[in-house]
């Protein structure tokens, strides 16, 4: 991918990322977060609650691989796993990261929503 798709990605709105993430992912059945080197999955307060940041693609998540998490790795997880992760999540009152620019800006969004809105997405795949 080259650098000036990242950039007019991430310059989209954040609901227009959250359609692309919700697409891509549905098309290539897997999704991106970024893991500490005990392959933790990295995590963002707004102040109340826990996010955890989801990219489309490894190349969105790459570009996050610097000062605070120079240490850490993008990590690919397939989306049946990923869905059933995502029960996990909202039991444990987690909140998800859905796409964030370099500037964090991202729909933050339930775990079962975002659950709802990708096995929507695929089944029009079917």
């Amino acid at each position: 991918m080259n650098h000036q798709k990242i950039e007019n990605v991430f310059n989209l709105k954040p609901s227009e990322r959250y359609g692309f993430l919700v697409r891509k992912v549905a098309d290539f059945e897997q999704i991106f977060l970024i893991s500490d080197k005990n392959g933790d999955y990295v995590t963002c307060s707004n102040g109340e609650t826990e996010c955890i940041p989801v990219w489309p693609e490894m190349e969105f998540a790459n570009e996050f691989l610097n000062s605070d998490w120079i240490d850490h790795n993008v990590v690919r997880v397939e989306l049946s796993p990923f869905l059933e992760w995502l029960d996990k999540l909202e039991l444990e009152n987690y909140l998800i990261g859905a796409f964030p620019n370099r500037v964090f800006d991202a729909i933050v969004i339930k775990p079962s929503e975002m659950k709802s809105h990708l096995i929507f997405e695929c089944e029009q795949y079917e």
